[in-house]
């Protein structure tokens, strides 16, 4: 799937949970290991890091377009 940059995305992440995040540029999920996604929501807290608003956020499973 092409995600354009500034695409809202739904992100369903085995620990990271539910959140919302923004494309930080132009990627294509079939061809990109990691995602660059830019973090919507106020907070998400994973195992050992917490990530706020406007960070970057690591991520490779399941977007959704919105």
């Amino acid at each position: 799937m092409i995600i354009k940059k500034g695409e809202i995305v739904s992100v369903d992440h085995c620990r990271k949970g539910k959140f919302t995040a923004k494309a930080k540029k132009d990627f294509d999920t079939e061809k990109e290991k990691f995602y660059p996604l830019v973090l919507c929501n106020p907070c998400i807290e994973g195992i050992n890091t917490d990530w706020v608003e406007g960070e970057e956020i690591p991520c490779t499973i399941t977007v959704k377009k919105d």
